[in-house]
């Protein structure tokens, strides 16, 4: 029986490893075979110019650290700029997924849910990404989760850093220094808490006032984009089509692990109606719902992926993150709604793969919502393993202190 239990024990080892095979096997897919090599969105012409020493207009002009990283690769190697984004791209989506098994494996997190958010998260990430490489949203993913890694550590002066990093690459990166002011007062870091308010907003101010061949950033301009973003989903429901708009929806929430920001939400619900005090990951997952109207006003896909992180951690002490059935159903549920794509994909796939990884994707969801309202029903939120978070707690104390000898 040892033997057969050492190799069941080696396998399941190896799961995390696998999906993330998997991730870099279907970005592959979509950057070769669907036409990603080739692909530019308007955000990517954006994003180009910026990297070449040009304005592209609001908000582009105020999101200069990604292209500033791609201008480097190119200098350094000499690619163009579109390639140099392509591997900033590539890196930064396998960067995030070995953060985001470190933060787990952190917190008490056993390899099988390792293996199912890298199924899930990295299936979605490689099809988005690998089919519009040009973009900035993979690297302010990693920024948030060096941002989990370096509370984890109390890394304060590191964290000012990726809070003006995570403002210079998105504006809703704003939302990193927010937190980390936040968490940094409640752990009696007041110096650091009122740099973190400060550092993010003066920087992206500085860029928008100083940047290359600037003018006085005009606010008619920013009202006009605030404006477009409030009318973004009603323009996308008038040009796809009610049918291919909810098509969107479904697959942006599985693109972001929508069980996995679920669980956290029921945890930080439970937390909050008893009044229990809440860990640092709660509190930086409750502020990242507080800002919810606001990502959503985008491409959640996309947009919510600066909450994925945090939402991870804290799922972790939820008791479906030990339920090998429910994991099952996450990591499958995530990989064939990447697989379908039904929207992102020149050529498209064959009809047939199309509409079985659909019933499959659909299948699992609905699997999911049944496990977790039963899990509502029990009641067992409330008999949550205080193990997980009691251990990460000392652990991360220990870190802590040791950091200061």
């Amino acid at each position: 029986m040892k033997p057969q239990s050492s190799n069941a024990s080696t396998l399941t080892n190896l799961l995390p490893w696998l999906a993330l095979l998997c991730s870099v096997l279907l970005f592959g897919l979509h950057f070769f075979a669907a036409g990603g090599r080739n692909r530019l969105i308007n955000d990517s012409r954006g994003y180009l110019s910026i990297a070449q020493g040009e304005r592209a207009g609001t908000p582009f002009d105020s999101r200069v650290f990604a292209p500033f990283i791609a201008a480097m690769i190119t200098k350094t190697t000499g690619v163009s700029g579109q390639a140099a984004f392509q591997v900033l791209s590539f890196a930064s989506l396998i960067g995030s997924l070995l953060l985001l098994k470190r933060i787990i494996r952190n917190r008490g997190g056993k390899s099988e849910y390792q293996a199912a958010m890298l199924f899930s998260l990295g299936a979605g990430l490689a099809a988005t990404f690998g089919d519009t490489p040009v973009m900035i949203d993979p690297p302010l993913l990693v920024l948030a989760c060096l941002t989990v890694l370096a509370l984890d550590h109390g890394k304060w002066l590191g964290l000012l850093v990726l809070s003006v990093l995570a403002a210079l690459t998105k504006e809703y990166g704003l939302l990193l220094g927010l937190l980390i002011a936040l968490i940094c007062w409640r752990n009696n870091r007041r110096k650091y808490a009122i740099a973190g308010m400060l550092l993010p907003v003066a920087s992206l101010l500085f860029v928008l006032i100083t940047g290359p061949r600037s003018e006085r950033p005009v606010i008619d301009s920013w009202h006009n984009f605030i404006n477009g973003m409030l009318g973004y989903h009603r323009y996308l429901l008038h040009f796809r089509g009610p049918v291919e708009y909810l098509e969107l929806l479904y697959m942006w929430s599985w693109s972001v692990v929508w069980p996995v920001l679920v669980l956290a939400g029921v945890i930080v619900g439970s937390r909050l109606g008893s009044r229990t005090r809440m860990t640092d990951d709660q509190i930086g997952f409750a502020l990242m719902l507080l800002a919810l109207p606001l990502l959503l006003l985008g491409d959640w896909g996309r947009a919510l992926l600066i909450v994925v992180p945090f939402a991870c951690t804290v799922a972790v002490a939820h008791p479906l993150a030990r339920d090998r059935y429910f994991l099952f159903l996450l990591g499958l549920g995530g990989l064939s709604t990447a697989l379908a794509r039904p929207l992102h994909s020149t050529p498209p796939p064959p009809m047939a793969l199309t509409l079985a990884m659909t019933v499959i994707s659909v299948a699992a969801s609905v699997l999911i919502a049944v496990r977790i309202v039963r899990s509502l029903a029990s009641r067992s939120t409330r008999h949550l393993d205080p193990a997980f978070e009691n251990a990460f707690a000392r652990d991360r104390d220990s870190i802590i202190d040791s950091s200061y000898l």
